[in-house]
């Protein structure tokens, strides 16, 4: 089996063949190897991040594969860039390059030239550029050559530099400026929400106008024209595009969330004990929130329907309005606790058949958030009371604590009350003077241990690498078909949309536009228009709710797990569904584009 070599070339004629391609004793090795090939700079810098990084999965107690795939990244990175790190070894030793062969070994790659006399022949002369990755499927190659003459064109604009020293003057500037309030929870509101926030803005932005500017500059300027006079399809430059741009997202995330690791493990330390362990045990974890078991109201709702259809006064008024406000009113009774009183029903978590082996002996935490049907102030606070699990083998836990309404509070229970199929049983009474409501969905969840907080905080910027690549994508539809200044009007415009998902939903829920009642709230007379709009605006309500569902800030902020399962799907519909649609549509009306035509 033939493989590429490079021949080099030092002053007495010394020649050596360079083998290109993937190096397995390089991935093997490492750092080592690099070594070997007498780079002392770059194998001392990359064995230094390595032993960092490890460290770090070290201090927060990662599980092994993490260490692994650590190990196993480093390899590959220095695996593939093998051929440029024995380049630069050959020309560190005072070789040049001479020519490029294909030969079974090296050996044979040198006879050839001298079978030749020493000049190469002219085919041997071009010299394979190592842009390009060597693994990259030959039809794909012409992605990757556009992706790093995207990248280098936001080098050589200094777009690079600016963007990087933007944010870190975000992650540095902003936890200055802006002073917490010594707890727990305003710390990790400044040095998280706020930090990786102003990121997300910079990023999303910078992406937006970069995949706007890469494309429809090219177009105007007609350096365009200079690649498509090559076999490459367009689709194939629009992917090339994207990639590139996706590239330098995933490296300025990384740069600027491995800075926020760092300052919120080193500045934690200025909290006070108490607020350090509070910190430590209710934020810097991986909790994934259990919602209680949601009992099935269906049987009371017809029932009750039942008994309201007899009414003559209800007799006229649409029935679907009708049993929407039973079911609203049957699960107002479920949400709603007078003063004094208990909840009718337990709240019961289902926390998996493993759960009181899992916990034994750790503390879980509950959260509760609760409203008021009357105003009562910022500072008022009710008295709640607490039963929980509880069987003859083992009395329950009561407690009585106090908190305040429309804000979330967190507070411990022992684990070793979990029953033994899995399931966690709490009894809620309201001891305050007035009565409270606890929504259904996530009035009270039980937060359960997941993962440490390093693989939270990564699993926390791939989402939001899916948000850039959505981003990226908006921008380069947009510049398919429109000029620099259009395409960046369009996309701006495109997320406002994005942002007005109320107003698509009322349409939803109203069954249209034209024709809305003032009491009911709901059209009149159907209509073809009305069902129309009801099936358009839905489908992109749909979307928009799936796509804004992914926002692992305030999951960060709070301690709420990120699950694989939740990057996955981040994944799939972020950039799987949405920005799939609009790069197909963005290929197609590139492909179909007659961008010659005088403007």
């Amino acid at each position: 089996m033939k493989r590429r070599y490079e021949i080099y070339t030092d002053g007495v004629q010394n020649r050596i063949a360079v083998p290109t391609g993937f190096s397995l004793l390089a991935f093997l090795l490492g750092p080592v190897w690099i070594l070997l090939q007498r780079l002392w700079v770059e194998g001392i810098a990359v064995l230094t991040v390595e032993a960092l990084l490890a460290s770090v999965l070290y201090v927060n107690r990662v599980p092994w594969p993490f260490h692994v795939g650590l190990g196993l990244s480093f390899g590959l990175a220095v695996g593939f860039y093998a051929r440029h790190l024995r380049e630069l070894s050959a020309e560190r030793r005072g070789f040049e390059y001479t020519c490029t062969v294909d030969a079974r070994d090296g050996a044979t790659a040198l006879a050839m030239l001298l079978q030749v006399g020493g000049i190469p022949l002219p085919e041997w002369r071009a010299r394979h550029l190592a842009g390009v990755p060597d693994f990259a499927p030959k039809n794909l190659r012409a992605v990757f050559a556009v992706a790093i003459l995207t990248l280098k064109a936001a080098v050589h604009y200094r777009f690079v530099l600016v963007l990087l020293f933007l944010l870190i003057g975000a992650v540095f500037v902003l936890p200055g400026i802006i002073k917490h309030d010594g707890t727990a929870t305003g710390f990790s509101q400044i040095l998280l929400a706020y930090t990786l926030t102003a990121i997300t803005g910079l990023l999303g932005f910078s992406s937006l106008w970069l995949a706007c500017g890469t494309l429809a500059r090219d177009i105007e300027d007609m350096s365009l024209f200079l690649v498509m006079v090559k076999p490459i399809p367009r689709w194939q430059i629009w992917l090339g595009k994207w990639l590139g741009i996706m590239v330098l997202n995933v490296a300025m995330v990384a740069i600027s969330g491995t800075i926020v690791f760092g300052l919120l493990h080193a500045r934690a330390r200025q909290l006070q004990p108490a607020q350090l362990a509070k910190l430590r045990s209710e934020i810097l974890v991986a909790r994934e929130p259990v919602g209680a078991e949601i009992p099935n109201i269906d049987p009371e709702v017809e029932k009750e329907f039942e008994q309201r259809r007899r009414d003559p006064a209800l007799s006229g008024m649409d029935p679907l309005f009708v049993k929407k406000q039973v079911r609203a009113q049957l699960e107002g009774r479920l949400q709603a606790v007078p003063a004094g009183q208990f909840r009718p029903l337990p709240y019961i978590f289902n926390l998996g058949p493993d759960a009181r082996e899992r916990f034994k002996d750790q503390s879980l935490f509950v959260r509760i958030r609760f409203f008021t049907p009357e105003y009562v102030g910022m500072d008022a606070s009710f008295d709640h009371g607490w039963e929980i699990g509880g069987s003859k083998q083992r009395p329950a836990v009561r407690m009585v604590n106090n908190f305040g309404p429309d804000v979330p509070s967190e507070f411990a229970i022992p684990g070793d009350q979990i029953e033994p199929d899995g399931r966690l049983v709490l009894r809620y009474a309201n001891l305050g003077a007035l009565t409270v409501v606890l929504p259904l969905q996530d009035g009270i969840q039980v937060l359960c241990p997941e993962a440490p907080f390093a693989v939270n905080f990564a699993r926390g910027l791939g989402v939001i690498v899916c948000w850039l690549g959505l981003l990226t994508a908006v921008g380069l539809f947009s510049a398919s078909f429109l000029s620099f200044p259009v395409a960046s009007f369009v996309s701006l415009a495109i997320l406002v949309v994005g942002l007005s998902s109320s107003t698509l939903k009322q349409v939803v829920e109203q069954g249209g536009i034209i024709g809305v009642s003032s009491e009911s709230g709901t059209i009149v007379e159907p209509s073809l228009f009305n069902r129309a709009s009801v099936v358009v605006y839905g489908s992109a309500y749909w979307v928009l709710n799936q796509v804004s569902s992914f926002s692992p800030v305030d999951a960060l902020a709070t301690g709420r797990s990120i699950t694989w399962l939740d990057l996955a799907r981040a994944g799939f519909v972020v950039i799987g569904i949405a920005g799939g649609a609009l790069g197909a549509a963005g290929m197609v009306i590139l492909t179909r584009r007659e961008i010659a035509l005088p403007t």
